[in-house]
């Protein structure tokens, strides 16, 4: 079957698809995003508490994303939180790294600067600390966003629908059409998310800049 022909009779399920996969994506980025930079937070304000999370976040990180799908199917059954849950944890590493490094990097005598007129911990984390440290946790953001596209196709494998559904019918199937259409899209999504935070990093670098 030709791609024209394949669209035709199957794009709206295409679609369907390509609209799953971006709302699995948002979902799993933005839990990433929340956990990422209260972890990364929390382990700045805390040095020791770094000691605890870091290597199981390591662990996890490293991991393969078919074993924690594979592992997470007796907790979680199968289904989108037995996706997402252990796929949006890939994301949260490097989120929470250029968290702590960014908080890490700023003067020392902006903090004093703000402590000596008057600001409370919360407003000076939130006027000053969080839009210095604005670019490079989009930083993370962003590879963490990229990585998140790709790695949401293997849903398809616990029977989640996501572009994943494609790649896995024209591997089943020795199709070639549904496999391009499926790699392709997520090729596409992946490079214009990049592109989509990358502009949005350089914009921040510039406010703070």
């Amino acid at each position: 079957m030709s791609f024209a022909d394949y669209i035709d009779i199957f794009g709206d399920n295409i679609l369907y698809l390509l609209e799953q996969h971006v709302m699995l994506f948002a979902i799993a980025l933005t839990a990433a995003i929340v956990l990422g930079m209260t972890l990364g937070t929390l382990i700045h304000r805390i040095r020791w508490l770094g000691a605890l999370i870091v290597p199981v976040v390591n662990v996890l990180q490293a991991c393969p994303e078919i074993v924690l799908l594979a592992l997470s199917i007796p907790f979680l059954g199968i289904g989108i939180s037995g996706a997402l849950i252990p796929l949006f944890v890939k994301g949260v590493l490097p989120i929470l790294r250029n968290t702590a490094s960014g908080l890490a990097s700023i003067d020392p005598r902006m903090i004093e600067a703000a402590r000596g007129m008057g600001m409370s911990s919360s407003q000076i984390l939130l006027g000053v600390e969080a839009p210095a440290v604005l670019p490079v946790v989009i930083a993370g953001v962003r590879v963490s966003a990229v990585m998140l596209v790709s790695v949401l196709t293997l849903t398809a494998y616990i029977g989640v629908d996501s572009l994943g559904t494609l790649i896995l019918q024209g591997i089943s199937r020795m199709d070639t059409t549904p496999l391009l259409i499926g790699s392709g899209l997520t090729a596409l999504l992946a490079v214009t998310v990049n592109y989509l935070l990358f502009g949005l990093e350089r914009f921040a670098s510039r406010r703070v800049s």
